[in-house]
């Protein structure tokens, strides 16, 4: 029968946590060991000897012997096999084997010797014996009688050790005396106390470098990339050998990622100024190092600002749309006017969510996503700005709420006006949709058109998140602004004015409305309530396009274009003619 020795592990964590098990031999599987120091006993263990050379002392009880002890007990060897399953892939930096000495032919210390050997069985005699491998160390014993004072033998088994982690189940050692025909040099050893003590290391932290984003950890380097544009980075593994994967994020995208050592990774740094990748090895027994961390600097684009409708910086008209489960989808625009396939846009809405392109509201250069949603602690619609990378996903960790200063009328806050009929200036709260406007008023801030029933509202964007503090919201109609939808596509006949299209949601037909400038040079948002409207397409009714996605000019001819997507969340857009809108839909993608 198997006799199993069990040895206890001691893993030291970070913080100064201990954790204490007990590892099984044999019979049992190991858990794989993290950093700290780990112990094992003996898994099983024999000796042979060349005066019964076909006895096998597999497991027995009673000393393992060592060396020559003359006619008494002629000449002996001993094995012990020890259970290294659980460092399997582990960074080891140190091992020793310990055990202690029972009995000496003498006081006088004599030298025994630790070898790797081959594996032992019951069937191990001195006739079948392990063959050597490696001398591994010496040591010197002797308990002796008579008073010796009883030792503990240590031999240094890191090498033996290393091995076993890149994948042996379990090492045999023998114990040999260094000179066989010396009957003065014997020693006897306890089995019970023999273990494997080893220093488990973390794994070295990844070596990460850029040829585009060079190390800016002392400041801008003399060349380094731009802001939107990939580079290639490795991470390495500085010469570890028992590397796994390396896992990966980034300040711009905390999602994390694994790479095989020493492989290559495309970043895009999404804006300009500091930025930071993060990495750390994770070796084969699944220990992971401490953190590495590689500081680069892109270059930005001197403070312009993206034209309008361009969400990735490549200056063509691109588009956000929801798809069925409210996933917001990035589509790509192409020079030849199609888009590329939608990807994901990085944030998830909930029903009944409205988004616009709005411009740009975090002074980045890019154009931001406009957001009316539904909030239930409100019991109302909430309005919020959620920034966009610069590659047409968004941070909707980072996302601006925007409040107005008087959202109800209150003389106690300062929120009065003339007009009895004035209720405050929050006209979102139950609105049923937003639109970007452009720069109404050339303020060189976004604006934002708001629908709120039967009348829509014009709001003047501000860095401050308040949209009253430059004006109170401009109530450009009241009245019939419930059964249609409405989209800015810009100065559509070169009057220096926005334009407005507007959607009867009912019969499909689009309108086009005219926009004039008041006695200030800018844009009255109310010439579009008076403004004869012209028809310019039909067919795009409510019940088949719930939203107008956004109006611009998509292939570059010149003339305005509309997008709008289908009940499913499929977008399409219909091309600008000289006389109007084409009215076959062209897919998306």
């Amino acid at each position: 029968m198997l006799r199993t020795v069990s040895g206890a592990i001691s893993l030291a964590l970070a913080g100064g946590l201990a954790v204490t098990g007990m590892l099984a031999g044999a019979a049992t599987a190991s858990a794989a060991v993290g950093p700290g120091e780990s112990s094992v006993g003996a898994q099983a263990w024999t000796h042979v000897s060349k005066k019964f050379p076909n006895r096998s002392y597999w497991n027995a009880a009673g000393d393992l012997r060592v060396g020559n002890e003359g006619a008494a007990g002629g000449l002996s060897r001993s094995y012990v096999q020890l259970d290294t399953t659980a460092l399997k892939g582990a960074t080891v930096s140190g091992a020793t084997f310990r055990i202690s000495n029972t009995g000496a032919a003498s006081c006088t210390a004599e030298p025994v010797e630790l070898w790797s050997t081959g594996a032992i069985s019951a069937k191990t005699t001195w006739k079948d014996q392990p063959a050597k491998r490696v001398k591994l160390a010496t040591a010197k014993a002797a308990e002796g009688p008579g008073g010796c004072p009883a030792g503990e033998l240590e031999f240094d088994a890191t090498a033996l050790v290393k091995a076993a982690a890149d994948g042996l189940g379990s090492v045999t050692v023998g114990l040999f005396a260094a000179n066989e025909s010396d009957t003065g040099a014997w020693n006897h050893f306890d089995p019970a106390t023999a273990k494997l003590d080893t220093v488990v290391a973390r794994p070295a932290p990844p070596v990460i470098s850029s040829p585009e984003f060079p190390d800016a950890s002392n400041g801008t380097p003399e060349h380094t990339g731009k802001a939107r544009t990939p580079g290639t980075f490795t991470f390495g593994t500085g010469g570890a050998t028992n590397i796994e994967k390396i896992i990966y994020w980034s300040d711009w995208d905390f999602g994390e990622t694994a790479v095989a050592p020493g492989a290559d990774a495309v970043l895009t740094p999404t804006s300009s100024g500091p930025h930071t990748i993060y990495a750390y090895s994770v070796d084969k027994a699944g220990n992971r190092s401490d953190q590495a961390i590689y500081r680069i600097w892109a270059l930005g684009n001197g403070g312009v600002r993206d034209t309008a409708g361009d969400l990735n910086g490549d200056g063509l008209r691109d588009l956000w749309s929801l798809d069925a489960d409210g996933r917001l989808r990035f589509s790509a625009g192409r020079a030849d006017g199609t888009f590329a396939a939608p990807v994901d846009g990085g944030a998830t809405f909930a029903p009944g969510t409205r988004i616009a392109i709005g411009g740009d509201w975090g002074e980045d250069g890019y154009n931001d996503l406009l957001v009316l949603e539904y909030n239930e602690a409100l019991k109302g619609k909430q309005l919020k700005v959620v920034p966009n990378t610069g590659l047409g996903t968004v941070r909707s960790h980072d996302a601006m709420l925007l409040d107005v200063f008087c959202p109800v009328a209150d003389p106690h806050l300062g929120c009065s006006s003339d007009d009895p009929a004035w209720t405050g200036n929050n006209h979102w709260a139950d609105a049923q949709d937003i639109a970007d406007a452009g720069d109404l008023n050339g303020d060189g801030e976004p604006d934002l058109l708001v629908k709120q029933g039967s009348k829509l509202w014009a709001y003047q964007g501000s860095r401050s998140g308040y949209l009253d503090m430059a004006g109170e919201p401009v109530l450009v109609g009241d009245g019939g602004w419930d059964s249609v939808s409405v989209t800015v596509p810009g100065d559509t006949d070169g009057d220096g004015a926005a334009d407005l299209w507007v959607r009867d949601d009912s019969s499909g037909d689009l309108f086009a409305v005219r926009g004039a400038k008041g006695d200030d040079g800018q844009l009255d948002p109310g010439s579009w309530a008076t403004s004869n409207r012209v028809k310019i397409g039909s067919g795009l009714a409510r019940s088949a396009y719930p939203v107008l996605v956004s109006a611009g000019d998509f292939d570059r001819d010149g003339r305005a274009d509309l997008a709008a997507a289908r009940a499913d969340g499929t977008v399409v857009w219909f091309r600008g003619t000289a006389t109007g809108i084409d009215p076959t839909p062209v897919p998306v993608g």
